[in-house]
């Protein structure tokens, strides 16, 4: 007599195994929340654009109107008039540069030194990377004042560029230490068995290893000397040498442009756009740059 076999014990079913409807019903509803969400931020962006292009008095207007009746685009022009905006604008190009550079390579090369060499004092100096962050960067205006000013670099952009260094960095001494501490010494090691000095297994193997780290920490570092106001304008007096947001703010804080709303959105569009346009060039190397940092540290 055949014995029959045991019927095998169903398996339990999971939340994740849902009906087809259920799942696209699902999806639907968190796309049209995500898409919600999408709205409300980019609102305040296509309301000062929108600003820019009115005319003085539909912004006025008891009814405000989510379109313009007719676009004007005097406000441009009356900023491409003020004859600080386009030098202010080169400062700042300049000093951010030069903070981003500088901050890239020495930060870069203490980072190496941190990941890959073993000294005394070296969970001291990467926390100490870590604290520097952690203080306000008010506390540090008036010292920074007093060395510049003794060293006769206040008001002068070469100045400022320095006092840029104090956040630009730590931050890059921080992010880039879990890049290369990603990058297996293994490979240093078998460059310089194939004959290359350390060197040149730091420019052939831990240097193109590291460029999406290089990039996404040099745009948040761009990011930051290029919206920073306290300290330009705290170290620089004179107007010819002011930064674009100490101009931003002189401009909507003057008696003859305060009501000039369209101006202003202009001036703040104008002085923003470098740095969106810095970001949507280089967002996909930002995003792949964070994802490879991510894994250990």
């Amino acid at each position: 007599m055949a014995i029959a076999a045991p019927k095998p014990k169903a398996a339990r079913s999971s939340g994740s195994d849902r009906a087809p409807h259920q799942n696209r019903w699902m999806t639907g509803v968190w796309n049209t929340v995500a898409l919600a969400f999408a709205v409300v931020m980019a609102f305040p962006i296509y309301w000062m654009i929108l600003t820019t292009v009115k005319s003085n008095k539909d912004l006025l207007s008891q009814n405000p109107t989510f379109w313009p009746i007719h676009f004007d685009f005097s406000s441009y022009s009356t900023i491409f008039s003020d004859p600080n905006f386009l030098p202010d604008l080169g400062n700042t190009a300049v000093i951010t540069l030069g903070a981003v550079l500088a901050g890239l390579v020495v930060g870069f090369l203490a980072a190496v030194s941190v990941a890959r060499f073993r000294f005394r004092g070296r969970n001291f100096f990467i926390v100490s990377m870590l604290v520097v962050q952690m203080v306000p960067l008010l506390a540090l205006v008036i010292p920074m004042f007093i060395i510049l000013n003794n060293a006769g670099l206040y008001d002068q952009l070469i100045g400022v560029v320095l006092a840029y260094l104090v956040f630009t960095i730590p931050y890059v001494v921080w992010t880039l230490r879990s890049f290369i501490v990603n990058i297996p010494p293994d490979l240093d090691e078998a460059a310089m068995v194939d004959g290359c000095t350390r060197w040149e297994a730091f420019y052939r193997v831990v240097l193109p290893l590291t460029v999406p780290g290089l990039i996404t920490t040099g745009v948040y570092c761009w990011i930051q000397a290029w919206n920073e106001f306290v300290i330009a304008n705290t170290l620089l007096s004179d107007n010819n040498k002011q930064t674009s947001m100490v101009w931003l703010t002189s401009y909507s804080a003057s008696p003859t442009h305060g009501a000039d709303y369209g101006a202003q959105m202009a001036g703040a569009l104008l002085v923003s756009l470098p740095v969106i346009i810095l970001f949507v060039i280089f967002q996909k190397r930002v995003a792949s740059g964070l994802t490879a940092g991510a894994v250990k540290g």
